[in-house]
């Protein structure tokens, strides 16, 4: 019945809400609207207008005067002109009004005013639309849209109020203009210094709401292939320039006082962007709880009877529904975007500062490994934990509000949900009291792994020629397995936790229902109708789902705060302590009366729990003098330098510097991959002329005529394409380029043959050599004697660490000590400094090596590498970057088992049947007790049962087959696959590939192979066919909403296809970027000694700043587009929904209520399902990534091995040892030869020396034998038998090598000496005996001591290395200059070695030194990959002329002339 105008007045004069039965029954009081939707917002506006205009005002203007200024004041002004005559109506006398209608009025007309200010400050002083604005406006225009509908039925029921009405509604249209106007973006009307701002920074709230910043980039995506270059920039809140200080600053170790402190100040620092995800996560639950009282409503309307009332009920309802589910989709999308976008501000932080801390460690504590760990591994972890992070707390509070809403329900009954989620929660707990720990375990047993894989790919040359492919492709797989042994005892936790989650989903209802039904039957009260029981399942779906997504978030976020103790830990780690004394005068330069470096009385060890290697030190180092340090091997010289570095303490004593500005040259060439220019500059501009000079010093110039791409050749990983002389000279020509006060050179000049070592030496350290003109103090330590006369001053180190002489070469000689020892018998040479002749012609070759004798096609790629092999990337763009790559999972379903497949795929269809048709069981069972209220109560709670519990074990069979059985299959198989790839690969494939890149495929790529792919794999199906489920149970219950589900389907096709194309391109670009940062890492902590003593740790966490944001690109834009995806599908599912309201509301009468509760719980649990199913889905696109990365590698990546190669040698091969070369083309790759037509023939048992001069090809040669360098034409034939046809592990296994670098293996000394396994350890003791090393062993724990603990020298290295061979099988013994880095005394121990032990051995020695095999049979002589000379050595010096003896005569160093102009 309907109010008389005289009593809707006295409706609308009270606050409501509801307005009766006036105007239609279907509206506010104007009383309520005026205070709740007007005077309300208003009033908050009115709180926060003066603080932002006051911050508004004190910002630089961003924009240029334009008309869209002029537009949006004019329209501000309009509006407020019609407020205006709105209050002047209101306050008429004869109007009808309500208490707070001036009030209203009054507060419109200043906000307005108000809003016109703020409208002109938002639009000059930000870079986008305002946020503020368009809030208000458009909440205030849907507020107004309410009020203008009241008003104009106001009016039409009487004769007053019209102009009013007419009058407002004009400041609707008016309001609408203006939401238009504020809504344009402002980039075409910014100032020139904001044009490059990013899209998202500069888009409008409607646009960053609904993501549509990034369709042009689905557009390119769409079209062609993507580079990180295409992508947008990113804004400074997501740069690790700037979080790297905000993090250092907040993080202070030294105040720690939990193992929590990072996670804590991680919080303190990104409070604001935690904070404000809280208000779309709380709207995201009220809305979500919209839900099942929108069922409730809609099954009670679909059972009363149509009229004008119900019909108005049933529109509202339409309007709700698309209210409540647009709502969601935004909702969702701003909390998942800001949580991300949180993430990435922490991952900008959190990595810059494990590279800053990576700068600061002592030397001791470097492990690549265990830093690429955690910058991978945990902060996967970390990025997993923080995903879900705000769910604890909200899931928290949809339990809560759902067991409420049951209470209201089921009454008493709600009891047993809440004590089945409380067992739920306790067991899930029982699990997470071991996450940590059990995660800790693993990530150890990752790092072993990778320790031990970096190792490897460091020294894969000399295991090459080792023939060590098999033991380390063993020893690397067992680590493997163990690593994934290990890793189960955490899988079975996520199996625990992941049943556990879904026993309140499948138990509850059976339960609840179950206590319900028997209470009612026995008290005779209602029964389950079918609004009670879909209102009920409704929530129990809105109880468990954020049950279970509690307590896989609660497990995901301690593995985040496990991985942030981890961090924390690295970062709280014994830094070095510089404990020397700067002493420099008032200017900043040295003090004149002063030595540059002097120590007193200093004790120093690398640990301070051990006796000190260095003992009683004391030793003074002049200005501008040429400083030398000798010794025995192991007697502490690189010790010594490392003090003098400041990079080990003093126990006792003092260190004093005169000038910080010190160069260095490591005794391991150190390099970042780069170019050759790159390497020498280091971190300093280009200066050409001192660069030229620099180069020719160096003996470096004819090197990079050579190359085709001159000094823009890269150089590969630690320098791997250069020769072992050409990486000490670049890091010698970086050092003098540097124009350094001090440098310091350790043994660098050991591994260049004799004319090139005279050249650099006297043009840096001769009479006017560059060092000397520049009065460079030049502190070299060495292993040789001969350059002792040309040093102004000496420091002898004794056996016993101690400085046994120092002083001048010639008061030293007198003496009658060490130095006199090492000339002992040696009349040849001279004891004063001579001037030695430089002819230019001894050093026009490169060095050979393997890696700048390659063609130089070969070249022209690794000139073009980046992070990535130019081949892989190439193959991946093909493969992986388009769409429709179907074959990759049928690639990782093989490599699991296609049985394994199919026993989880019936698992996963079994799981979802039992816990999808139990909706449908209990449709039939209501419907049956509206006929017999409560009958046959045992089958329907029987089969109920039944089914639940078949859930349970399907969900627990599926989890099991997939993360206990499936992975470690995998994963296994993967490792394998990518350890063979790599073994197998040519030495040009790691001379074109960084090492980075190839072990981010052992580290990450693998890593989400093990744990995230399965998971997200589990989840993916699961969800997936619980959406089918879903889809059916709405067409069950509308088959018209059903007809829609084909338009649906050719949606969801057009979004994947045009989402895909864009998506999988990020994943691999994702991937692709944090290579090069990991090789940096790893880069620098293999040169951290470097690096300091240059200074250029500031220079290079700039660089690394860089690789960050460059890999934030992708990463940051990938979970974007993510949430784009979320809101498209949100939307459909918007669609959907309001699609079956309007059918509820339309077909009233003719759809049963069951089928309308079907299909609206259908609706509930598939746009759950689908928003999770596009998470889990995203997530598998985004690890699948890695399984094709991995497919790409092992496909793409040439093995070394022919199929030739497939004879098996004579049993005992070889048993002779005699090698003949005939007619031998031999090089690198491509079609260039090295060798060139060498024939020679080695009789069994023969000594032959090889010699040339540099880049004759003596290496090339050995490398033949090998089979490293590929042979183009002729053959090698080993007791007759061509090498060529017999599998190359077996050629390299049967000839014993000992390379020029020496390498030690990952492992204790047994594994170390005995590679092969086949020696005992009476055999292994004799060895490291003959060696001089087995003390030093059983000091450090004897043969199962880890052989990095013994601390080995570089000489006490190739010593080991010379007890391996000793235990070798074989007949050949291979070496390559394999004394060029040891001192007199222990090259005599070595030559000792070889003519005791190897007596019985055909030798191929190349010799730089030529008086080491002098003693040998015969003695080949290369030339430009020629053989010139082949005959036995002093038959050579009698030949006048003779090549070899030319040679010999420069190593003697007698000529008489240096050069006199210096460089």
């Amino acid at each position: 019945m309907a109010h008389s105008p005289s009593s809707c007045r006295a409706i609308d004069d009270s606050f409501g809400p509801h307005a009766n039965t006036c105007r239609g029954g279907f509206d506010f009081t104007l009383l309520f609207e005026e205070t709740i939707l007007t005077i309300l917002p208003l009033s908050l506006f009115a709180l926060i207008f003066p603080a932002r205009s006051w911050y508004l005002s004190r910002r630089t203007r961003k924009t240029k005067k334009s008309h869209l200024t002029a537009a949006k004041l004019a329209a501000w002004v309009t509006l407020a002109a019609l407020y205006l005559a709105e209050l002047v109506l209101w306050a008429a006398f004869t109007v009808v009004r309500t208490r707070t209608s001036l009030a209203a009025a009054s507060l419109t007309l200043t906000s307005t005013l108000g809003f016109c200010i703020l409208s002109y400050l938002e639009h000059t002083r930000t870079i986008r639309p305002s946020s503020l604005l368009n809030t208000f406006i458009f909440f205030t225009l849907l507020f107004d849209i309410t009020r203008a509908r009241t008003l104009l039925l106001r009016a039409s029921n009487s004769s007053q109020n019209h102009g009013i009405a007419y009058v407002f509604t004009a400041g609707v249209a008016v309001k609408i203009t203006v939401l238009v106007l504020e809504a344009l973006e402002k980039r075409r009307f910014l100032l020139a210094e904001y044009q490059n701002c990013p899209a998202e920074a500069t888009a409008s709230l409607y646009n960053r709401s609904f993501f549509w910043w990034l369709n042009p980039l689905f557009r390119q995506g769409f079209k062609r292939v993507l580079d990180v270059d295409d992508l947008y920039t990113l804004d400074k809140h997501l740069k690790a320039s700037y979080w790297r200080p905000r993090f250092l600053n907040a993080w202070s170790p030294g105040h720690s006082k939990s193992p929590y402190s990072l996670l804590k100040s991680t919080f303190r620092l990104l409070w604001r962007p935690l904070t404000q995800t809280i208000l779309p996560r709380s709207c995201l639950t009220a809305l979500v709880f919209c839900q099942p009282l929108l069922i409730n409503r809609t099954i009670r309307l679909s059972q009363e009877p149509i009229n004008d009332e119900t019909t108005q009920v049933g529109r509202g309802l339409i309007g709700a529904y698309l209210f409540v589910y647009v709502g969601i989709a935004v909702a969702m999308g701003q909390y998942q975007h800001r949580t991300y976008r949180t993430i990435a501000m922490a991952r900008a932080g959190l990595v810059s500062i494990i590279y800053n801390k990576t700068s600061t460690l002592h030397l001791r504590d470097v492990d690549p490994a265990a830093s690429m760990t955690l910058m991978s591994a945990d902060m996967e972890r970390i990025v997993q934990g923080w995903q879900t992070m705000h769910e604890i707390w909200s899931n928290t509070i949809e339990v809560g509000i759902a067991i409420y809403l049951l209470e209201a329900q089921l009454g008493i009954a709600c009891v047993v949900p809440v004590a089945v989620s409380i067992f739920s929660f306790l067991g899930s707990l029982v699990a997470m009291n071991f996450i940590m720990s059990r995660q800790a375990m693993w990530l150890e047993a990752i790092e072993e792994r990778i320790s031990a894989t970096s190792a490897m790919l460091s020294c894969i040359k000399g295991i090459k020629m080792c023939g060590l492919k098999d033991t380390l492709l063993d020893s690397l797989q067992k680590l493997r397995v163990k690593e994934l042994h290990i890793s189960k005892r955490f899988r079975r936790l996520i199996i625990w936790n992941m049943v556990f989650a879904y026993f309140t989903q499948v138990s509850a209802p059976v339960l609840t229902f179950a206590v319900f039904s028997l209470r009612a039957r026995n008290t005779g009260s209602e029964t389950l109708d079918t609004a009670r029981v879909f209102t009920a399942l409704s929530l129990f779906a809105l109880l468990s789902e954020p049950l279970a997504s509690l307590v896989m978030s609660l497990a995901t976020f301690l593995g985040a705060v496990g991985s942030f103790s981890r961090i924390q830990q690295f970062l709280e780690s014994d830094e070095r302590m510089d404990g020397r004394q700067l002493e420099p005068n008032d200017n900043g330069r040295p003090k004149p009366c002063r030595n540059a470096i002097t120590v007193q009385e200093a004790d120093f060890a690398w640990d301070a729990t051990k006796p000190p290697q260095l003992r009683q030190v004391s030793l003074a180092i002049p200005w501008a003098k040429f400083t030398m340090v000798v010794g025995p091997v192991g007697c502490g010289k690189t010790t010594l330098l490392h003090a003098i570095l400041g990079e080990i303490p003093s126990q006792t004593g003092s260190v004093h510097i005169g000038s910080a500005s010190i160069g260095y040259c490591a005794q391991n060439a150190w390099h970042i991959n780069g170019s050759i220019r790159q390497a020498i500059l280091g971190m300093l501009l280009f200066d050409e002329k001192w660069y030229e000079r620099v180069v020719k010093a160096c003996g470096l110039h004819r090197d990079l005529q050579d190359l085709p791409l001159g000094d823009s050749t890269q150089i590969g990983s630690g320098g791997i394409a250069l020769s072992g002389g050409q990486n000490h000279r670049v890091a010698l020509a970086r050092a003098v380029y540097a124009r350094k006060d001090i440098c310091i050179l350790d043994d660098t000049f050991s591994g260049l043959d004799t004319s090139t070592e005279s050249h650099i030496f006297h043009s840096l350290l001769g009479e006017n050599g560059l060092l000397r003109d520049m009065n460079t103090t030049v502190l070299l330590v060495s292993s040789s004697a001969k350059r002792l006369p040309y040093s102004d001053h000496i420091v002898c180190l004794g056996s016993d660490g101690r400085v046994s002489d120092q002083g001048t070469f010639t008061k030293l000689v007198n003496a009658g000590g060490y130095i006199t020892s090492l000339f002992s018998g040696q009349s040849d040479w001279g004891l004063t400094a001579k001037k030695v002749a430089h002819d230019k012609e001894d050093i026009t070759d490169t060095d050979e090596g393997c890696g700048l004798a390659y063609s130089k096609e070969a070249l022209s790629n690794t000139s073009t590498t980046s992070s990535d092999s130019s081949c892989i990337r190439e193959t991946e763009n093909d493969m992986s970057r388009r769409t429709g790559d179907v074959q990759l999972y049928v690639y990782y379903v093989r490599a699991v088992g296609w049985w394994a497949t199919l026993l989880f795929t019936f698992a996963i269809v079994g799981f979802v049947f039992c816990i999808s048709f139990p909706n449908v069981w209990v449709q039939w069972w209501a419907a049956a007790n509206e006929v017999q209220p409560n009958g046959r109560l045992e089958y329907w709670l029987g089969v109920y049962a039944i089914l639940g519990f078949v859930a349970i074990v399907c969900l627990f069979v599926s989890c099991w087959q997939m993360i206990i059985t499936m992975v470690p299959k995998s994963g296994e198989n993967f490792h394998l696959a990518l350890l063979k790839a790599v073994l197998s690969a040519p030495m040009s494939f790691f001379v074109t590939t960084d090492s980075g890149v190839t072990l981010n495929r052992f580290s990450q790529d693998l890593q989400l192979i093990d744990m995230e792919l399965p998971i997200a794999a589990l989840n993916t199906f699961t969800t997936f066919f619980l959406c089918i489920a879903q889809m059916i149970l709405i067409g069950l219950g509308s088959v018209y909403a059903a007809v829609s589900f084909p338009i649906v389907l050719a949606l969801l096709y057009l979004i994947q296809k045009t989402y895909l194309r864009t998506s999988r391109q990020l994943r691999l670009m994702d991937l692709e970027t944090k290579a090069p940062l990991y090789s940096l890492l790893e880069e620098s902590l293999s040169g951290l000694a470097t690096i300091r003593a240059f200074g250029w740790q500031a220079k290079l966490h700039e660089k690394s700043d860089g690789l960050i944001d460059r890999s934030q690109r992708p990463f940051y834009l990938l979970f974007a587009v993510q949430r784009w995806l979320t809101l498209v599908l949100d939307l459909l599912v918007a669609a959907i929904a309001v699609l079956l309201a309007v059918l509820v509301v339309q077909l009233r009468g003719t759809v049963a209520a069951g089928g309308v509760g079907l299909a609206l719980l259908g609706v509930i649990q598939f746009s759950q399902h689908v928003k999770l199913l596009v998470t889990f889905w995203t997530t598998l696109e985004t690890h699948i990534g890695s399984v094709a990365r991995l497919r790409s590698f092992a496909e793409t990546t040439r093995g070394e091995d022919q199929p030739e190669e497939k004879d098996t040698p004579p049993p005992g091969w070889p048993a002779g040892g005699g090698i003949e070369f005939r007619r031998l083309d031999a090089g690198y790759g491509g079609s260039n030869h090295i060798l060139k037509n060498v024939s020679l023939t080695v009789k069994p048992g023969e000594k032959i020396g090889v010699c040339g001069r540099t880049g004759s090809g003596k290496t090339s040669l050995i490398m033949s034998l090998f089979r490293i360098a590929d042979i183009h034409g002729g053959a090698i034939l080993v007791d007759g038998v061509d090498i060529a046809t017999i599998p190359r592990q077996e050629v390299r296994r049967k000839i014993v090598g000992i390379p020029q670098q020496p390498f030690l293996l990952k492992g204790p000394v047994r594994l170390n000496v005995d590679p092969m396994g086949v020696a005992s350890d009476e055999a292994i003791i004799e060895a490291l005996e003959c060696v001089q090393l087995m003390d030093l062993v059983e000091k450090n724990g004897g043969l199962d001591a880890d052989v990095d603990g013994l601390a080995l020298s570089s000489g006490q290295m190739q010593l080991f290395c010379f007890a391996r061979a000793m235990l070798r099988p074989g007949k050949i013994l291979v070496l390559d200059e394999a004394t060029s880095g040891v001192d007199a005394k222990t090259e005599e121990v070595i030559q000792r070695l070889i003519r005791k032990r190897f007596a019985g051995h055909t030798i191929i020695a190349v010799a730089h030194r030529l008086d080491t095999i002098m003693d040998f049979d015969r003695v080949a002589v290369l030339d430009a990959g020629r053989l010139v000379e082949f005959d036995s050595p002093y038959s050579l010096l009698e030949v006048p002329g003779s090549a070899f003896s030319h040679l010999y005569n420069s190593s003697l160093d007698v000529e008489e002339d240096e050069p006199k102009d210096g460089v």
